[in-house]
């Protein structure tokens, strides 16, 4: 069949009404278009629907439990997200001021002493409670796995400043409605089925308190999509291929009982051998006592039997490729085979898939939490410090002297406080006065 020619027509002033309801100019007031596309993600009052979606045990809250069953049951899942997750966890946090002027650095001071350091809550019976800044970060990264986390911001007031006094983790299970504005794409509130101690309750979380990571986004999907979510049939078939390795050695570990009766066995004979080899179990004492003329033995499989191990392996391998850690596959299969550069170009690569998803939660915290504190407390900031992520990647104290040695050589890097103070802390050294340069 031959299509003919595609003719688009429109009428131009009626578009540009609906688009624009006023002119635009350069003006010192606010003007925004009004939006004319559509975000294509159907959010049917409050309820996401990912129609790309074709399993229905990967879809709303069947997602999460599948999702819960795999990081919790498979232990390639679990080390594949925490291949993820450790060296966000253990890399170097810092927020850096929006310029060199004192009061940005003052700004920029406040947020750290308070996000490191000053995340301290009172409950209501008066517990006092801090919060580690790892807690914040597992919480975060409960996004690779679900594909989407929360937290809400709890502020408090001291004196005359207004600080962060908790993050508080909000669980994916616990995700019902997202609430959006007109355009279907504004997230105004998050709604919530979960308990309270003990009450079922149902609560919004208003989008002005509320930090969101979604992993891999796509319109207005802010359940996201799960890192795990390539890998499920390749758990769920590695899930398989257990239970039958398992049925196949309690059936052929011992070999399969076998008795030939005499000649013109009894009724009750052959039950008695039924029930004889059904019931038969290795024991220290297992024995058993035959008529004349009856033989036992047992017989194992014969012919050649499929190994699983092959393709329980491949699996293992393919699921840590969805989180590109090739190199936790080095040595696996039966065509394994690799050495140090190999592996050291294959975590390249994964380190800079890692530091990414980094940045990511960098720039989250910077949009939301960071942003909301400094308007608190300071007015007319327009620039605002940032959350900076680095040195993910684990490297010998070796290297790193090596390295600054032939830079300090070339003049690139000369000797300063912060350096001497790096270094004696790396080496575990007495610290050195903040004021105290090397020379060179």
């Amino acid at each position: 069949m031959k299509l003919g020619r595609l003719v688009l027509s429109w009428n131009r002033k009626a578009l540009a009404e609906s688009q624009v309801n006023v002119p635009i100019e350069r003006t010192n007031e606010s003007v925004e278009t009004a939006p004319a596309g559509l975000p294509g993600t159907p959010i049917f009052s409050g309820f996401l629907q990912d129609f790309g979606e074709y399993n229905g045990t990967l879809s709303g809250l069947a997602a999460i439990r599948t999702y819960e069953m795999m990081r919790r049951s498979d232990a390639q899942v679990a080390a594949t997200l925490l291949a993820c997750e450790l060296p966000i966890r253990a890399a170097n946090w810092d927020v850096q001021p929006a310029s060199d002027s004192a009061l940005d650095h003052e700004i920029a001071n406040f947020v750290r002493h308070n996000l490191f350091g000053g995340l301290e809550y009172v409950s209501a019976s008066g517990v006092k409670t801090t919060q580690c800044w790892d807690d914040v970060l597992r919480n975060a990264l409960l996004m690779l796995a679900f594909g989407a986390a929360a937290h809400e911001e709890i502020y408090a007031v001291d004196g005359d400043q207004v600080r962060l006094a908790r993050l508080a983790p909000r669980l994916p299970v616990t995700f019902y409605r997202w609430i959006t504005d007109e355009d279907g794409e504004t997230l105004v509130a998050l709604n919530q089925y979960g308990y309270k101690n003990a009450n079922f309750m149902n609560v919004e979380i208003p989008s002005e308190r509320l930090g969101l990571f979604t992993f891999n986004q796509e319109g207005a999907n802010f359940f996201g999509r799960s890192m795990l979510r390539p890998a499920y049939m390749h758990w769920y078939i590695k899930s398989q291929l257990y239970r039958i390795d398992a049925i196949a050695g309690e059936r052929n570990g011992l070999g399969i009982p076998t008795i030939e009766q005499g000649p013109n066995p009894s009724q009750e004979d052959r039950e008695a051998a039924a029930l004889w080899v059904t019931q038969l179990a290795a024991h220290e004492k297992t024995g058993l006592s035959l008529p004349s003329g009856w033989k036992f033995s047992l017989l194992g499989v014969a012919g050649t039997v499929r190994d699983l191990y092959n393709s329980i392996q491949h699996h293992n391998i393919e699921i840590s490729r969805v989180a590109l850690a090739f190199f936790m596959n080095l040595g696996q299969g039966a065509r394994a085979g690799g050495n140090r550069s190999l592996g050291e170009s294959q975590s390249d690569f994964f380190f800079l898939a890692v530091q990414a998803t980094a940045d990511y939660v960098a720039r989250v915290l910077t949009a939301t939490a960071v942003k909301r504190l400094v308007d608190y407390n300071w007015e007319s900031v327009e620039q605002y410090p940032v959350v900076t992520v680095s040195n993910l990647r684990s490297r010998s104290f070796d290297q790193v002297l090596d390295s600054l040695s032939r830079l300090a050589q070339t003049g690139v890097v000369r000797p300063f406080p912060e350096l001497a103070q790096y270094v004696a802390r790396e080496l575990g050294l007495p610290q050195p006065p903040s004021d105290t340069v090397a020379s060179g």
